[in-house]
């Protein structure tokens, strides 16, 4: 049986590399072929996924029982010794390896979303911008039911929103990422705490919500300050990215940074992601989207 084997995310976390994921894993269920994924083991420890992995990848992620990011030195170090063994298999397999790595962020649509003229039975992918819109859908309960996390993740998720769901008629997953983006190209896309109270209190009237029968899970990757949002019914998850991502796909809307992380919520959900700005929210262009759709203000992640 063929074999598709993703040896490199070309550097993202969580999110970026579960959307490259899906994409070649819903072109294996189309061909009928096997997928490994050596190069998920900072995060294989915490999906099922794992045991369809080979002995070396396992004691890989075995170093990885707890969610950190790539800056962190344990992560910094096993990145780089991956990335040596990486070129060295990319030397030895060159004529079974696909990249999709370019400068221009250019997306490589996979079958059924693309014809694709398979090279050998074993193929390589390297990069994160594979992409399979049509396979991912096509395959999406497949790909739910494959992509849970583990059982402690799955039953920490459903006590919080069990718990909200007793209190208050709607929830509202709020995804504020902070960290990188403080940087990130000047700062262009941080937004300040202030302002996305702002956009939550736009978003109620909006909505004509019930501001008391309402909550906004707040979730991020920095400290939330809860006296900006102390006009707001809210509830600050103080987990780990693993089951703030799962959180908020079981919300009933997604207010979120631009980010891949709010994004893949709102695909595994099925509800829509509303991307905050620091100018004003097109509020029209929300009005009638209930379910998951690609969002035109979405700008960093190419879909």
């Amino acid at each position: 049986m063929n074999t598709n084997i993703i040896l490199k995310h070309a550097g993202g976390e969580l999110a970026n590399q579960l959307w490259n994921y899906i994409s070649i894993y819903a072109y294996s269920l189309d061909i009928g072929a096997k997928i490994r994924n050596p190069s998920f083991y900072e995060y294989h420890s915490f999906f099922h996924l794992i045991d369809k992995e080979r002995l070396t990848t396992k004691i890989l992620s075995s170093f990885f029982q707890i969610p950190r990011r790539r800056n962190h030195p344990i992560n910094k170090y096993f990145r780089l010794a991956y990335k040596i063994g990486v070129k060295i298999i990319t030397k030895l397999k060159s004529e079974r390896v696909l990249s999709s790595e370019n400068t221009l962020n250019c997306v490589f649509y996979l079958p059924p979303s693309k014809e694709f003229t398979r090279r050998a039975n074993n193929i390589y992918f390297l990069g994160w911008l594979f992409r399979n819109p049509v396979g991912i859908e096509k395959y999406r309960s497949n790909i739910i039911e494959t992509f849970k996390p583990i059982r402690k993740i799955e039953d920490r998720k459903n006590q919080i929103i069990s718990t909200l769901r007793t209190k208050f008629r709607h929830i509202i997953g709020l995804h504020i990422r902070q960290g990188d983006y403080k940087k990130f190209r000047n700062g262009q896309y941080l937004i300040d705490q202030k302002r996305v109270a702002e956009i939550c209190n736009e978003y109620l009237q909006s909505k004509n919500l019930n501001k008391n029968e309402t909550v906004f899970l707040l979730t991020s990757d920095g400290p939330i300050d809860p006296h900006l949002f102390s006009d707001l019914e809210t509830h600050i998850s103080q987990e780990n990215a693993i089951t703030d991502l799962f959180l908020l796909a079981s919300t009933d809307a997604i207010i979120g940074s631009d980010s891949s992380f709010g994004h893949f919520a709102s695909w595994y959900g099925n509800i829509p992601h509303i991307v905050l700005k620091n100018q004003a929210i097109d509020w029209e262009y929300y009005k009638d989207k209930n379910k998951y759709f690609v969002n035109k203000y979405l700008e960093l992640l190419p879909l």
